[in-house]
């Protein structure tokens, strides 16, 4: 099992076995030895099966033999390896050892499982290209298509997987495994038959019936996981993306809706259809605008073209960074540059509004005793005991360990952010998508951003993408009244940005199901309530939500610059350390 598989996938295995060791070299000794295996002793079970599908790749017999002996094996290695890939699926991002065993073992067998049926299709071909059929041997030649067309989609369907437990773990493709691909579906291409109907072929009952289609699920995989969602999400776009395969389209001419190009001579994913350099000549070419209509569907027609998956997993931040990908060129427009420091950071909204307020907890901010006097004596209990509930919920999330400053190497900056190395444990909130604060000193001024995109490096450390989006944020507090006594207060900033002498304010929220465009809520700016109407999301992340917003009484822009006009005068005469001191 210690194989090297550096170039696993462009490498065709040696045949040398003359016979299986396990039991009998035909597919009912195969079946009547698998019975004996049990998936309950997982360790056990899945030694055997690796072995298995190792003698197996190496046997010297017809492909058609090879192919129906895998096949045997099919349903019982899926289940070892989604046995397997459950020990690591919701772990932290750092691993122990133990840890990094199965997930050796689990990429290797899913590589081996892939290679089985690539070295098959590969035979194949190149039986079908050199033999000359007689008229006779009409059937083995038939026999000899079928598992070549067979087996390249199941070569493609175990490259996804394969793709998908290398996105969960936040690491990047193997070598060769994207020429792999890309020659798979080449060949199936040039003879033809990537668009036929796998399960009529094979009497089975695949949700994606073409090799097309299994192309277009990895595709997917590839173009909309950038390192950029979390683990759950993850797994809900691969779930998806069953369902939205059918909705892309793969050419062989380009087209004028071909937004991706493929040169399939190269080890690389799809790229923009941009100018290329001139050693890259495109020959396969993706259409989403079927899946953006879709997607632009179902914000308009209220989920009645939802599929069951979509109900389930396509939340609003999906949606926003799927959307995202599909209608803006994403490519990285700003040059790094190296630059050696260590910065500060900590993570969360609430934490960030917390340290914003100079080591206040959120309840504490409210300035509320200045309404008591408003309510009669039942309403002022009831809000007593909800503010009361409020703030020990509050203090209650915001422990010692969520509010720790933490501190990371940068490895190198841009216009508008870092690139971090982390090492050791990663606390629960270091998740992409999450709200930061990060300042280069402890005496330089906090600033607000995101964490774009997390990488698994070597040595158990990360590399992390942080975007800067502010130094003008003032914490406040936001709720929507669902009746006159209930308030449920929630962390809330406002964000003041310039861009060509325009000062831009937003509100960052929370990304809770709370709220949402097109929806009045109040905010509260130190004793002051104000009614604001959200208009349009800017961003929306697993964490939190950017949104413009238009006061429903235009008197009160005074109340917010005269808010601001205080927090800035407050953060220059008083050092932010000095509350925690």
């Amino acid at each position: 099992m210690t194989k090297h598989t550096s170039d696993i996938f462009q490498n065709p295995t040696e045949l040398k076995l003359d016979k299986l060791s396990f039991c009998p070299t035909h597919a009912k000794g195969l079946q009547e030895w698998l019975t004996g295996v049990s998936i309950l002793q997982l360790g056990t079970s899945s030694k055997s099966l690796f072995n298995a599908l190792l003698e197996i790749s190496e046997l010297k017999c017809q492909e058609m033999l090879r192919f129906d002996l895998i096949q045997i094996l099919h349903p019982t290695l899926e289940n070892i390896l989604t046995s397997l890939e459950k020990h690591f699926a919701n772990q932290g991002l750092i691993t122990t050892d133990r840890n990094d065993q199965i997930i050796e073992l689990a990429m290797l067998l899913r590589s081996h499982f892939a290679k089985i049926y690539i070295d098959i299709a590969k035979r194949c071909e190149q039986q079908l290209n050199q033999q000359k059929f007689s008229i006779f041997s009409f059937g083995h030649k038939k026999s000899l298509q079928t598992a070549r067309m067979a087996s390249i989609y199941y070569a493609i369907q175990q490259l996804t997987m394969l793709l998908y437990q290398q996105q969960m773990l936040y690491t990047t493709p193997m070598p060769g495994q994207w020429l792999a691909t890309h020659q798979l579906i080449d060949c199936a291409i040039q003879h033809n038959f990537y668009q036929s109907n796998l399960n009529q072929i094979l009497g089975t009952q695949h949700q994606i019936s073409t090799i097309a289609q299994a192309y277009s699920q990895l595709i997917l995989l590839d173009i909309f996981n950038t390192n950029q969602i979390r683990p759950a999400e993850i797994q809900g776009l691969f779930l998806c993306s069953a369902d939205w395969a059918k909705l892309i389209q793969i050419l062989p001419k380009e087209t004028t809706l071909s937004r991706y190009a493929v040169d399939t001579t190269k080890d690389h994913p799809p790229v923009f259809n941009t100018h290329q350099p001139g050693h890259y000549q495109p020959n396969i070419y993706i259409s989403t605008q079927n899946l953006l209509d879709h997607l632009t569907e179902t914000q308009t027609k209220t989920g009645q073209y939802l599929s069951k998956n979509e109900k389930l997993f396509l939340t609003p931040a999906l949606h926003f960074h799927i959307h995202n990908l599909l209608t803006n060129n994403t490519e990285r427009r700003h040059e790094r540059y190296e630059y050696s420091a260590q910065i500060n950071i900590c993570f969360g909204l609430s934490v960030a509004h917390f340290y914003l307020s100079k080591g206040k907890n959120l309840h504490e901010t409210l300035d509320l005793e200045a309404n008591y006097n408003i309510h009669n004596e039942s309403s002022f209990v009831n809000s007593m005991d909800s503010n009361m509930q409020a703030s020990l919920s509050n203090a209650k999330a915001l422990d010692r360990e969520a509010k720790q400053i933490h501190s990371a190497e940068v490895l190198d900056i841009s216009v508008n952010g870092y690139r971090i190395k982390w090492t050791g444990e990663t606390p629960a909130q270091l998740k992409t998508g999450e709200f930061i604060l990060v300042q280069e000193n402890a005496q330089s001024q906090w600033r607000g951003g995101v964490i774009r995109w997390i990488k698994q490096s070597t040595d158990k450390s990360l590399e992390i993408g942080l975007e800067v989006l502010t130094q003008d944020m003032y914490p406040c507090a936001a709720h929507i009244r669902t009746d006159r006594n209930t308030h449920n207060y929630q962390p809330a900033l406002l964000v003041q940005t310039s861009q060509l002498d325009q000062v831009a304010t937003t509100l960052i929220l929370p990304g809770s199901h709370l709220f949402r465009e097109k929806q009045t809520i109040h905010l509260r700016l130190g004793n002051e309530e104000l009614k604001v109407y959200l208009t349009k999301a800017q961003l929306i992340t697993q964490s939190f939500i950017r949104f413009e917003y238009e006061l429903l009484n235009d008197q009160q822009e005074s109340t917010v610059k005269d808010f601001i006009n205080k927090q800035v005068n407050e953060v220059k005469n008083h050092d932010l350390w000095e509350a925690l001191k």
